[in-house]
C-alpha cells in the first residue's frame, strides 16, 4: 500500500514538474517582442513638435547582424525624454543583438547612413 502511494506522489509530481516547464519561444515569438517594443518606443517619440532645427534630432535603433543600426529614430528634445528614449532603444538594440545570435541570422550588411533631420514646418523630420 505505502509503494502505491509512494508511486502516485512521484507520478503526481512529475507530471506537475512537466506543467510548469516554460514552452520555448519560437522566432515568430521573439520577433512579436521586437515588433512590440518598436511600437512602444514609436509611440513614446511621436511629438515631434518642433521649434528650430537644433531640436531635433535622431538615434540609431535595433542590431543588424554584421553591425550598425537596423534604423534611426527621429525625435523632439523638446518633447521626448532623451534618457528615456535611450533605454527603451538599448531594451530594443539588445535584444535584437540576443535574437541575431540565437538564430544565426544573417543580413546584408549595408551601413545606414543617419538621416539629416530639421524642424520643417513645426515637426521634425528627414530633409
Amino acid at each position: 500500500m505505502k509503494t502505491h502511494i509512494l508511486k502516485i506522489v512521484l507520478l503526481g509530481f512529475t507530471l506537475f514538474m512537466a506543467c510548469s516547464q516554460e514552452v520555448p519561444l519560437t522566432p515568430a515569438d521573439d520577433d512579436q517582442k521586437l515588433v512590440q517594443l518598436s511600437k512602444e518606443i514609436e509611440e513614446f517619440a511621436k511629438n515631434k513638435v518642433c521649434f528650430g532645427g537644433d531640436n531635433c534630432k535622431t538615434m540609431a535603433m535595433g542590431s543588424k547582424p554584421c553591425g550598425g543600426p537596423t534604423s534611426y529614430i527621429i525625435y523632439s528634445l523638446s518633447k521626448t525624454d532623451e534618457k528615456q528614449l535611450s533605454d527603451k532603444v538599448k531594451q530594443y538594440t539588445d535584444l535584437q543583438k540576443e535574437l541575431n545570435i540565437k538564430y544565426n541570422r544573417i543580413s546584408d550588411c549595408s551601413l545606414l547612413i543617419p538621416p539629416t533631420v530639421d524642424c520643417l514646418n513645426g515637426i521634425c523630420a528627414s530633409k
